[in-house]
């Protein structure tokens, strides 16, 4: 939780910073004015995106170098960061998803409700949950529980819209929704979340009965069995992935398919990340040339 208010806090404090070190420079190396503002915040702001690509790339390089270890047997070590390859299996009741009722070892959805064209376009959250039931990663090193609430890269529903509003609608007529001012809460209860078993449902806006017109919906699920890999912190003496300073990532798909992946969005980001330096560069140097 500290780790997301941070991320918050520290973006913008960050693009702020890059922006007057930038101006900071032109005025100290190049005698440029209150006129450099603009320059400040062009170049500034395409340096700040260039650095966050390419960490975010590096990240990722990271992250399929990570899966290779637990491919080839590699014991996580305890207390680390670490990434376990291998099937997920329920250990309790096997869940079923909102959305088309396919039966799942965990589930997030979101319902947003999208009106409206151009200035008068509205877009908000009306319904958000997830859930989890307990269950072990299968790996060749042994098996592991999953002991926190994971971000989900997982499955998309199957089924028409009609199917998906009436599915929707007979799940929300058994479930209790925290409302809005609860939702703060339900977070920090997900991060301490200990025994690998959570559900929550939360209701942000009560639409007309009928009202699904505008409704979008977005859900990932794991099916019983699906192949993984989850990035988490190990710890030994609890025996599987526990909430930690980063959040948990399970994404669904052989080692193969992710590290593809993986390895595709190295090269998009490191290459928007190199464009993003070259805008920086260039804006400086015409200005100064101007």
């Amino acid at each position: 939780m500290r780790s997301l208010r941070l991320g918050i806090l520290l973006g913008p404090v960050a693009w702020l910073a890059v922006v007057g070190a930038v101006w900071g420079a032109l005025q100290t190396y190049a005698g440029v004015g209150p006129g450099g503002i603009g320059v400040s915040l062009v170049a500034g702001t395409a340096v700040w995106a260039s650095v966050g690509l390419l960490v975010s790339a590096w990240g990722r390089w990271r992250e399929r170098a990570a899966i290779a270890s637990g491919v080839s047997g590699v014991r996580p070590a305890d207390g680390a960061h670490s990434v376990l390859v291998g099937t997920l299996e329920p250990t309790g009741r096997p869940l079923s998803a909102p959305l088309d009722g396919a039966p799942c070892v965990a589930y997030r959805y979101e319902i947003i409700d999208d009106r409206g064209r151009g200035r008068r376009r509205h877009i908000a959250t009306v319904y958000r949950g997830t859930a989890i039931t307990p269950s072990l990663i299968v790996t060749p090193t042994g098996s592991y529980r999953l002991l926190a609430v994971p971000d989900i890269e997982g499955r998309e529903p199957s089924g028409t819209r009609d199917e998906m509003v009436a599915r929707f609608q007979a799940y929300a007529a058994t479930t209790t929704f925290l409302d809005r001012s609860q939702s703060a809460g339900e977070l920090v209860t997900r991060w301490d979340d200990a025994d690998g078993e959570y559900r929550s449902d939360v209701a942000y806006d009560t639409p007309a009965p009928g009202d699904t017109d505008h409704w979008m919906f977005v859900q990932r699920h794991v099916p019983p069995g699906s192949r993984v890999c989850v990035f988490g912190l190990f710890s030994e003496s609890r025996g599987g992935i526990v909430a930690g300073a980063h959040p948990t990532r399970l994404i669904v798909g052989s080692p193969e398919q992710v590290m593809e992946s993986l390895q595709s969005l190295v090269r998009v980001r490191a290459v928007l990340g190199v464009i993003a330096a070259i805008v920086a560069a260039g804006s400086v140097f015409l200005f100064l040339g101007a």
